[in-house]
C-alpha cells in the first residue's frame, strides 16, 4: 500500500512535471511570436519615422529653396535699382565734380 502511495505520488510528480513542461514550450512560444510581432512593429515604425523624417527634409528644402529664390530675386531688383539710380545720377555727380574742379584749380 505504502509503495502503491509512492508510485502514485511519483506518477502525479511526473504528470505534473510534463504539464510543466508543456506549459513551459507554450510560454516560450507565446513570447518568441510577441518578440516577433514586436519586431515587426518596431522594424515598420522605424520605417514610417525614416519617411517622415525624409518628407519634412524635402519640405524644409523645398522651403529653403523658395526663400533662397526670394532673396535672389530681391537682390537682383535692389542692384538694378541701384543701376538705375547711378545711371540716372551719374552725369549730375560728373557735372558737379567737373565744376568744383573749375572752381577750385580754375581760380588758381
Amino acid at each position: 500500500m505504502v509503495l502503491e502511495a509512492l508510485d502514485k505520488i511519483r506518477e502525479a510528480e511526473e504528470a505534473v512535471e510534463k504539464k510543466r513542461q508543456a506549459i513551459k514550450k507554450e510560454i516560450d512560444s507565446y513570447e518568441q511570436e510577441k518578440n516577433a510581432v514586436f519586431q515587426k512593429r518596431q522594424q515598420e515604425s522605424q520605417v514610417k519615422i525614416a519617411h517622415l523624417l525624409h518628407e519634412i527634409e524635402e519640405q524644409k528644402t523645398e522651403q529653403l529653396q523658395k526663400e533662397k529664390s526670394l532673396l535672389i530675386s530681391d537682390a537682383q531688383k535692389q542692384n538694378q535699382d541701384f543701376r538705375e539710380k547711378y545711371e540716372k545720377n551719374k552725369e549730375v555727380v560728373i557735372d558737379h565734380v567737373i565744376e568744383r574742379v573749375k572752381n577750385i584749380y580754375g581760380s588758381q
